[in-house]
């Protein structure tokens, strides 16, 4: 699993809110044995200008127009609120498409021992 912010609870928000949901819902962990990398972790790497959202980092690095529908986040939360499925599924089908592509340039650039990985399986208890 591979995500740009993903983990970091004041600013990240997709494992967050993963867990979240997943204890609202009695659901189990979903992701027991997966390895889970986060690009932002080493996008200092590169000169963005001190850009760190993923769309500001990823127009400046790689620059290519994407299917995002909105101009930030911050619409994906109003699309949600609103049951605006379709093009919140867009959004985040473009920010998968931009992490992948922000992770095969760092394969370029950035030295393995930058790339940090982790298992999301919970300790046991």
């Amino acid at each position: 699993l591979t995500e740009y912010n993903g983990d970091t609870w004041n600013v990240g928000f997709d494992l967050p809110f993963v867990r979240t949901a997943c204890i609202s819902h009695d659901i189990d962990w979903p992701f027991p044995d997966m390895a889970y990398a986060d690009v932002f972790s080493f996008i200092d790497r590169f000169d963005t200008n001190d850009e760190q959202g993923l769309v500001e980092v990823y127009d400046k690095l790689i620059g290519k127009e994407s299917c995002d529908p909105f101009e930030d986040s911050g619409s994906a939360v109003d699309a949600f609120e609103n049951g605006d499925w379709e093009s919140l599924l867009l959004h985040n089908l473009a920010d998968i498409k931009r992490t992948l592509k922000l992770a095969i340039l760092a394969e370029s650039y950035v030295p393995q021992s930058d790339f940090k990985m982790k298992n999301l399986h919970p300790p046991d208890p």
